[in-house]
């Protein structure tokens, strides 16, 4: 049973993967963090996400990217927050969870010497 609940809880975790935010309301909307040719997820105003933005450039009013190699064209005004995933925050957060996975049952089974 302890393994069960372990094993669902390391695959709810590694579902959700870590994200930095680089542009949002915090920063005053600052859009020279945005890199070329790196990916992003954009939330806009009215709660869509677009996942896999690709960003090229940008002008006064808007950014452009691909996404699905398409060309996206997307209002400045009209976006919520940027996000970044953050693969170096991830990776270690999981291998923690395994970790700790593995440890924990192999001590709560232990007794002590003598025993």
């Amino acid at each position: 049973m302890k393994t069960l609940l372990l094993f669902l809880i390391l695959i709810a975790t590694s579902s959700t993967s870590c994200v930095s935010t680089k542009v949002s309301f915090k920063n005053n909307y600052d859009y020279s963090v945005l890199r070329n040719n790196s990916k992003y997820i954009i939330e806009t105003k009215d709660g869509n996400k677009i996942r896999q933005f690709e960003f090229l450039k940008q002008t006064e009013n808007l950014i452009v990217g691909k996404q699905e190699n398409s060309e996206v064209q997307i209002e400045k005004g009209n976006i919520n927050k940027i996000l970044k995933q953050s693969a170096g925050k991830t990776i270690p957060l999981i291998v923690g969870i395994v970790g700790v996975a593995v440890v924990i049952p192999a001590y709560t089974d232990n007794k002590p010497v003598g025993q």
